[in-house]
């Protein structure tokens, strides 16, 4: 090897044992920065990208971190989330590196809304009012459909090709996706198995890290700071600002008011685990961002009215769209796809009430619901955690092993 190339060779070597010294400490300010690809191209391993378009006509960019023939997990972020809250912990803690470590067909999805990877559409630009009409009911609706064709077109494409090119698509087990969400993913996941029952054969399993299905009465802050939340949102669309939070809004208003900051924190997402690092979320560009005024609206009419139910657009216009003056009330508890629960015990929106509220709804469905072993765990520790690994992805790789292996015991904590 040239000396140059010498050079090059120890630099990237260099950049990833950094990287790996430095997994079990705060990220240096220019990982805040860092998207999901920065973060796959720094550990040097293998990865796709993948271009999705919904039957509505968003563009969303999935990324892939590719077993060819193993099981395929599909990893889905929650609200104002990323792909990159799956991978920014670096490949000790991160759920993603986890899953590929251990020869899984790892897949990221990122839905629309999401900075920079889901603001294309095929008709409308992002700073387009159009553009910023969904909740998650589109989420489930569209961009869920889409990404889990797309997979199964992929890997059904890549087993014939291994096959010789012969032979029928296998539809049973080889076909099955099991997915794992955090927060409003799951109420994504409750609207794509509703909507189209087809999925149920193929969704092999379903992980929900503190998900938020029901939310009435069973929230740990109160009306005060929902009603500050939504003066703040009305403000916005009045501004013509339909996207609520831009990428580094968060960084830059906790670095000008940290106490209001960390108020709000602890209001919304609850008590840290470690409340040193309480914020050390909001510091990423990317993690926290998006977020339409629909979707914020859409989890407070859940919120108000105690019921799983679609976007209530008002009288005259739920008559155009649902021909009923109310919203439609999704039918979950036909629901049979297999799903584990998890929850924090001082997660403020997922509280432990309403995760067991959850349970009781969808008893057909429901194998486990476990609690993650710490005295404070709010929503953001399942991705923030300085023990994620331990507390909660050691634990949900080892729960989808057991079921994968139809050993999964049933405990309801």
């Amino acid at each position: 090897m040239g000396g140059l190339g010498c050079i090059g060779a120890i630099k990237v070597m260099l950049i990833v044992c950094a990287i790996g010294r430095t997994a079990h400490s705060s990220p240096p300010e220019s990982r805040y920065k860092w998207t999901t690809m920065d973060w796959l191209e720094a550990q040097n391993v293998s990865h796709e990208v993948h271009n999705v378009t919904t039957a509505d006509g968003y563009q969303l960019q999935v990324q892939r971190l590719p077993r060819l023939g193993a099981k395929p997990v599909l990893l889905v972020h929650g609200l104002l989330g990323s792909s990159l809250g799956w991978v920014c912990m670096g490949p000790e803690r991160s759920l993603a590196f986890q899953l590929h470590h251990r020869e899984y067909d790892v897949w990221l999805a990122n839905l629309r809304g999401v900075a920079p990877y889901g603001r294309q559409h095929i008709d409308f630009t992002d700073v387009m009012v159009e553009f910023w009409r969904f909740s998650f009911h589109e989420h489930g609706a569209y961009d869920l459909p889409a990404i889990i064709d797309h997979m199964a077109k992929v890997t059904g494409g890549e087993h014939r090709a291994s096959r010789g090119g012969s032979g029928a698509d296998e539809g049973g087990i080889h076909q099955q996706v099991v997915l794992i969400g955090h927060s409003q993913a799951f109420n994504a996941f409750l609207v794509l198995c509703a909507l189209h029952p087809r999925f149920s054969q193929r969704i092999q399993l379903i992980q929900a890290l503190a998900p938020l299905a029901r939310l009435h009465r069973q929230v740990r802050f109160d009306s005060f700071q929902v009603r500050h939340l939504m003066k703040f949102v009305k403000k916005r669309e009045k501004a013509n600002k339909f996207e609520i939070f831009p990428p580094g809004y968060f960084r830059k208003i906790c670095q000008a008011k940290r106490d209001l900051c960390e108020y709000y924190a602890k209001q919304l997402a609850g008590s840290a685990q470690n409340n040193n690092k309480l914020l050390e979320a909001f510091n990423y560009e990317y993690l926290l961002q998006g977020g339409s005024p629909r979707e914020i609206k859409h989890l407070q009419q859940i919120w108000k009215s105690g019921d799983f139910i679609s976007y209530d657009f008002g009288t005259a216009e739920n008559l155009q769209v649902y021909r009923s003056v109310e919203a439609l009330s999704y039918n979950i508890t036909q629901i049979t796809v297999p799903i584990i629960l998890y929850f924090g015990e001082t997660d403020a929106i997922a509280t432990p009430e309403g995760v067991h509220a959850i349970y009781a709804k969808m008893l057909r469905s429901v194998r486990s619901v476990r609690r993650i072993n710490s005295r404070k765990f709010n929503h953001l520790d399942f991705l923030m955690s300085g023990d994620v690994k331990s507390l909660v992805n050691d634990k949900l790789i080892e729960q989808m092993e057991q079921f994968l292996e139809g050993r999964l015991p049933y405990v309801i904590e």
